[in-house]
């Protein structure tokens, strides 16, 4: 039988980081307001900020 590691806190980290980018992304592609935008992708450079310093 095999079982699955259980996910780290690196893979989760990376996990919102992505999540973050593909939102500011999806939001873009939608020509969402400004705003709106500009908040996504503080999401997605803090997501990325805490993965780096995970390191």
């Amino acid at each position: 039988m095999f079982h699955h590691s259980p996910i780290t806190s690196s893979q989760e980290q990376t996990r919102a980081a992505i999540k973050a980018m593909s939102a500011y992304f999806i939001a873009t592609d939608q020509a969402r307001p400004r705003q709106e935008r500009q908040q996504l992708a503080r999401e997605w450079l803090a997501a990325v900020r805490r993965l780096r310093a995970a390191r």
